[in-house]
């Protein structure tokens, strides 16, 4: 922990120009004598660090002095940075996320309005909430705090859920966290715009269990409530169609339409998906689902009929 402080403290000085112990001490959340003795520390490394007493004065690395490139190329720093800029503005005061953004922003002298690439990872329905809960789900992570709320699954069920809490995670669009759900017994992910009243709770000890062996079960979850599914899509979908599948998934008729076979999971959601296309297209198989979509599509029209 000490090194990492040291290289954020000689990056701050070194991008600030001028810097106090009192504001190196707040930012690091230590005392005064162990910014001076970090200080000492730089200083019997080599880094020529210089001081000023006195109403204005501070640290400063002396002239002719650079903290060189240690991490990305220019582009490459450039790319992350669209990222992290983004990222900051929702994670909020996060200390350690701060440093980690002030040593890639360090890597190259950033020219105003030259930015090539801009990302945003909001919500429009929650973006102060986002800003919120990222935060309070990070502390809970560093600190082994569980997490408290109130959930709406897919069948918009609410119910009370306590979370250890082990990833933030956005995918396909989508802000999750992924921990052990105690109401459930098992690693679940939680999407964040279906999360309300969200709140640390007590401490806890960690499962032994590896990243890599949680996504094998996610995968096999998956895999067991997902059903084959063959779509017929118009000859106009074509080109769109690999915004929503897989190009391997996709095949081309004589007569210009086209075929789409995947496994999806078998749930309400599913057929809302599938009309989400429209007239552009027709279930195939399995005729079930075909039945299913007619009776669904009926209590829909039922609606402005009735």
């Amino acid at each position: 922990m000490r090194v990492d402080r040291l290289l954020s403290m000689l990056l701050i000085i070194s991008k600030k120009g001028m810097v106090t112990g009192k504001e190196l001490a707040e930012h690091f959340e230590v005392s005064l004598r162990t910014i001076y003795r970090d200080i000492e520390k730089l200083g019997e490394a080599g880094i020529p660090i210089a001081s000023i007493g006195g109403k204005g004065g501070g640290y400063y690395m002396m002239e002719n002095y650079n903290v060189d490139n240690l991490f990305l190329k220019k582009d490459e720093a450039s790319t992350f940075m669209a990222i992290m800029n983004n990222l900051n503005f929702l994670f909020g005061n996060n200390a350690h996320f701060n440093d980690m953004v002030l040593k890639i922003e360090n890597t190259y002298n950033r020219e105003k309005n030259t930015d090539k690439l801009s990302i945003n990872m909001s919500h429009f329905s929650m973006e102060n909430e986002l800003k919120e809960y990222l935060f309070l789900i990070n502390q809970a992570i560093e600190e082994n705090k569980l997490l408290v709320f109130d959930y709406c699954n897919r069948q918009m069920e609410y119910s009370e859920r306590i979370v250890e809490p082990i990833q933030i995670a956005f995918t396909a669009g989508q802000w999750f966290l992924v921990g052990f759900c105690r109401y459930r017994d098992d690693y679940r992910r939680f999407k964040l715009v279906r999360i309300n009243n969200l709140k640390l709770g007590d401490s806890f000890a960690q499962r032994d269990i590896t990243r890599e062996e949680i996504e094998g079960i996610f995968d096999e979850g998956y895999r067991k409530s997902s059903i084959r599914v063959t779509l017929k899509f118009s000859k106009r979908m074509g080109k769109q169609l690999t915004e929503y599948f897989q190009e391997e998934n996709i095949q081309q008729t004589e007569e210009g339409q086209y075929i789409v076979v995947d496994h999806f999971p078998y749930e309400e959601g599913l057929l809302k998906y599938i009309l989400s296309f429209g007239q552009e297209c027709e279930i195939l198989e399995p005729r079930y689902l075909r039945d299913e979509l007619r009776d669904y599509v009926k209590k829909i029209l039922h609606l402005y009929n009735g």
